[in-house]
């Protein structure tokens, strides 16, 4: 029952996922030529390297607000750069309400490939 707790605990007290204050310089730089091609549209020859998965959230404190798609698929392509990629492919995001397990009362949820253009 204490590891439950305790690990219940890190869930709330780590809040959503990856923020862009996580990437290095570097990283951010290469994200920002990374590309994005929705499920909806049809990308460009490319080989896929992984899966990537975003969320952004509001989680109640007073420096956040509800998560955006373009936070999300910000933080795809900064994903997408970690992995080598320079696309992210077949993304496509939801919105979610609240999330008991990382306090967010209002999330953007993103998934995608991460690709190599050919």
């Amino acid at each position: 029952m204490k590891v439950a707790c305790i690990a219940l605990a890190a869930l709330i007290l780590a809040g959503c996922a990856a923020s862009p204050t996580d990437f290095s310089e570097h990283e951010t730089q290469l994200a920002a030529k990374v590309r994005a091609y929705p499920a909806s549209a049809v990308a460009p020859g490319n080989t896929v390297i992984g899966p990537v998965r975003s969320v952004t959230c509001d989680s109640g404190s007073f420096s956040r607000f509800p998560g955006t798609e373009g936070e999300g698929v910000w933080l795809l392509k900064l994903e997408t750069a970690r992995l080598g990629g320079n696309a992210v492919v077949q993304y496509s995001c939801r919105t979610r309400g609240f999330d008991p397990a990382s306090g967010c009362r209002e999330s953007k949820r993103c998934e995608g490939k991460a690709a190599r253009l050919d």
